[in-house]
């Protein structure tokens, strides 16, 4: 059997681990249960896709969302590693092949939503599949404690039951202690592995401002001309608050696209595909956009209304700066956002649940009124006690941009992270403007259409990024470069030299 490092040079085109993905992908290969806190950008997925490529088994992941299930497989398959979606958008002669071929033990990842899996038919099913262990995906939904609680996550405690032998990881971006806790006792997992990353994201800046009434769209409006490099997501309220801030963004003359519950699939998948391309530069979304979005390059997240909870705002400011690279994530929040979360936690009927959404609620309101460093917030609300007490990186520690205290001179600590953001912006600049580039996302768009899933399962912006800065003359070369595997160089090699060719 090929080694973790092995698999991920030979699948995934990288020559090493990112921080704690290899501890949890060993005790997983050794059977152990896993419980891993990953905040957003830390790379989640491959900790459950590769030791599922080193079995000789089919491995189970849960998850809730559909589109974030068909890429995931989608991707796999690019990378010779057969997986497949088992859910009730497939016609019944697909699911049936599917099922055969799991029990065949075809297949290394077997996508199933929560619903689906705790049905006793299913789980009757799968006494007959060879398989290796379960990946539960955002396992925070299982708890009571949790900021997104999911009755359906909480029937997932069978698996134990019918499945004893059988390893479970779980999984979660966010999650307090409490919700930790939880979800090890919810899921019976024995002795786990447990491994959580720091909640401390240095190369985010976090922005809070109470907006006075009509004074949001000309914030917006601001922020949106001072990013002028990557992509942006804005997260608003209501589908309606969704519609015309896409609609007002565009007559500014800023590509926009909107996202929300209410849009067909086939709608939201292309608006998705339009910004994950950057044909859009601007996706404005309610919070149906962003869970298991892989978008390395989004410069900046802006909030336009206090969230629910501290939980909900880490997760979708996370979205920004997964590459690394500097980010801003601003909050533009007005006392009337307040009034609303009020008035839904009254219509709330469980007495325990409306005392959770009241402690969500004063969470969140101390974490936008109050005056100590942001980043500390977060990290003391999720366990974390950091051995600093500033972070220079959020309004609080050092000044507040430009574009969003007007004319005023800008204090030492804003500059030094405007030239932060400027030096990101001149070090992509070459390719961002790149010819190649340009032939590279056409030649992308071309197999996506041809192989029918989204461009970014092809070729990430990222990699495209590196085929331009190494350009690779020979297939030794083009193995070489990040993010390219042995089995994309296999398949998409030939066609990707000829391109960087001309």
């Amino acid at each position: 059997m090929l080694q973790p490092l092995e698999l991920l040079k030979k699948h995934w085109g990288y020559t090493e681990f990112r921080p704690k993905q290899e501890i949890i992908v060993r005790s997983i290969l050794e059977g152990r249960d896993v419980a891993a806190i990953m905040p957003t950008g830390g790379g989640k997925s491959l900790c459950y896709q590769l030791p599922a490529a080193a079995m000789d088994r089919v491995s189970v992941v849960v998850s809730p969302l559909i589109a974030l299930m068909q890429d995931q497989a989608a991707g796999l398959e690019i990378a010779d590693i057969p997986a497949a979606v088992l859910n009730s958008s497939i016609p019944m002669g697909q699911q049936r092949d599917i099922m055969l071929r799991a029990e065949r033990g075809e297949l290394r990842l077997l996508y199933v939503s929560p619903e689906r899996l705790v049905r006793d038919d299913v789980l009757q099913w799968l006494k007959r599949v060879p398989l290796g262990f379960f990946a539960i995906d955002e396992a925070h939904c299982i708890s009571e404690w949790g900021h997104e609680f999911r009755p359906e996550y909480r029937k997932l405690r069978a698996l134990r039951e019918w499945f004893p032998d059988i390893p479970i990881a779980a999984f979660t971006a966010s999650a307090t202690r409490t919700v930790r806790h939880d979800i090890v006792a919810q899921l019976k997992l024995r002795d786990p592995a447990k491994i959580t990353l720091s909640f401390h994201r240095p190369n985010l800046r976090y922005i809070v401002h109470e907006c006075a009434a009509r004074e949001q769209d000309k914030r917006l409006d601001a922020a949106l001309r001072h990013y002028r490099e990557g992509n942006i997501i804005v997260y608003a309220p209501t589908v309606n608050a969704v519609e015309e801030t896409a609609a007002l963004i565009r007559s500014k003359g800023i590509p926009a696209v909107a996202y929300h519950g209410q849009m067909d699939n086939a709608a939201r998948r292309k608006h998705q595909e339009m910004w994950m391309t950057g044909e859009k530069r601007v996706l404005v979304g309610t919070l149906a956009f962003g869970l298991g979005i892989n978008k390395p390059d989004v410069r900046a997240v802006i909030h336009l209304a206090l969230p629910k909870s501290v939980e909900q705002y880490y997760q979708e400011a996370g979205r920004a700066g997964r590459d690394g690279e500097p980010a801003d994530c601003t909050l533009l929040w007005q006392k009337r956002d307040a009034g609303l979360l009020v008035h839904f936690i009254q219509q709330l009927q469980d007495e325990e649940e409306k005392r959770r959404a009241w402690q969500r609620y004063h969470a969140i309101r101390k974490f936008v009124e109050g005056d100590q460093c942001r980043h500390r917030q977060i990290c003391l609300y999720f366990g974390e006690t950091p051995r600093w007490e500033t972070c220079g990186a959020c309004d609080v520690c050092a000044a507040k941009p430009e574009w969003l205290r007007g004319a005023a001179k800008a204090a030492v600590g804003s500059k030094l992270a405007a030239v932060e953001v400027q030096k990101t912006v001149a070090r992509k600049a070459p390719a961002a403007v790149s010819p190649l580039r340009d032939k590279l996302k056409a030649w992308r768009k071309q197999q996506a259409d041809e192989f029918g899933m989204p461009a970014f399962v092809i070729l990430h912006d990222a990699t495209i990024d590196a085929l331009c800065e190494a350009a690779p003359a020979t297939m030794d070369e083009l193995r070489g470069v990040k993010g390219i595997g042995e089995r994309k160089a296999e398949k998409f090699g030939r066609a990707i030299l000829r391109v960087i060719a001309g």
